[in-house]
């Protein structure tokens, strides 16, 4: 823990330093732009959308509260999307024990609610954007959570951006050629939250 919270306020120390021209050096299919505001979500309950909205916040781009919100709670996030107001859903891909417990759900009760999440996207025809920028999120086994999570989640997905070493093993190459989805590299989180100022138009 006390490495990851290092690791994040050493990236928040350089993001204020740098150009964001310096970063986002990104591969794979060309960039897609969407309209504010947007709404971050842990898809699996994982600290990804936690670490997003810290870096978005730094960038001073977009506004926490008007331009994109954070809701990672699974009954308040269905409501979130009712409420109409959100252009594109960016669902944050990993699960922790820890993030599962803390909602007090199981992994079958989140992927339940993310089912419920995806019906009313598309219900409602909101976009929806798959990230995965943890690389210690990823397993050779098919069932365990968070490649169930990748299954349920990037196959409706309108655009996948994720990290390189998430992708180590192809299996977002994979995924993008099986249901012609575009799939964005980066190299790190950092880099995402700074192609967030391509991506969202204000």
């Amino acid at each position: 823990m006390r490495k990851t919270i290092c690791s994040i306020l050493i990236a928040l120390v350089v993001l204020t330093l740098v150009p964001a021209s310096l970063f986002a050096q990104v591969s794979g299919d060309p960039i897609k732009q969407y309209d504010c505001p947007f709404l971050l979500t842990a898809a699996g309950q994982g600290p990804g959308s936690k670490q997003l909205r810290l870096l978005i916040n730094l960038s001073k781009a977009f506004v926490l509260g008007e331009d994109f919100y954070l809701e990672d709670e699974p009954l308040p996030r269905l409501d979130e999307i009712r409420s109409g107001k959100y252009k594109v859903l960016v669902a944050v891909i990993g699960t922790t024990d820890k993030g599962l417990g803390a909602s007090g759900i199981t992994i079958e009760d989140e992927i339940n609610n993310l089912e419920e999440v995806i019906a009313l996207c598309q219900e409602m025809d909101i976009p929806i954007i798959a990230v995965h920028i943890e690389q210690d999120k990823r397993s050779t086994i098919p069932t365990n959570g968070n490649e169930r999570i990748i299954d349920l989640v990037c196959p409706v997905s309108e655009w996948m951006i994720v990290l390189r070493a998430s992708n180590s093993d192809g299996r977002f190459d994979a995924l993008s050629e099986e249901y012609g989805i575009p799939l964005t590299i980066v190299d790190s989180a950092l880099e995402f939250s700074q192609l967030c100022q391509q991506i969202f138009v204000k």
